[in-house]
């Protein structure tokens, strides 16, 4: 449990842990009375990253890391790619999905057994309880495959984020129209609206 500890503390300091760097003086300027052979490691640490998203200082995340993490927990890839309004959208619709499965596979069961018990009371037994266990049954069926497709897109999505994650669009997305060259043929489309 300790090593698993220290293990976590050691992975959520690794961004800021830029590399190692020897010297052999201390940061006074004046020589230490060691031999030149000895050095010592210093340890420094980055800056944090900037906001600035215009700039091409961003790092690309890893498609596979950010596809694993979503597939143990849906959302964990979103927040990997730092897409955090993303988490509460897919652990709301996840949560909701679980919630509907089991309230209607507990009113699925509910409807089985007083079904059964009117097989016993009734030959043929009550039909109204044996359609209101279906229904059930089948809305049961479709809150499950609901969950599945939310989980296979909150991977594609993590997936994509991953992929899109260091493109920058730039601040210029204008568009210009260049002016015709004399001699060449021209295309034209003429939009015309009546009313």
């Amino acid at each position: 449990m300790r090593r698993r500890a220290i293990g976590m503390a050691l992975l959520l300091l690794a961004p800021w842990i830029l590399h190692g760097q020897e010297a052999s003086r201390d940061t006074s300027g004046i020589p230490s009375a060691r031999s030149s052979s000895d050095t010592v490691r210093v340890l420094q640490l980055a800056p944090l990253p900037s906001a600035d998203t215009s700039s091409h200082a961003r790092r690309g995340k890893s498609t596979a890391a950010a596809m694993l993490l979503s597939a143990a927990l849906p959302g964990a890839g979103q927040f990997y790619n730092q897409s955090y309004w993303k988490v509460p959208v897919i652990a709301g619709l996840g949560i909701y999905f679980v919630s509907g499965w089991l309230d209607n596979n507990r009113k699925a069961r509910d409807y089985r057994d007083q079904y059964s018990a009117s097989l016993a009371a009734i030959p043929g037994g009550n039909t109204q309880l044996s359609l209101l266990r279906e229904f059930y049954k089948d809305q049961r069926d479709a809150f499950a495959w609901y969950f599945l497709v939310l989980y296979m897109i909150n991977i594609a999505d993590a997936y994509v984020d991953a992929s899109l994650f260091d493109f920058n669009v730039g601040g210029d997305l204008s568009s210009r129209r260049l002016p015709p060259e004399p001699g060449l043929p021209q295309a034209s489309l003429t939009i015309r609206v009546f009313f």
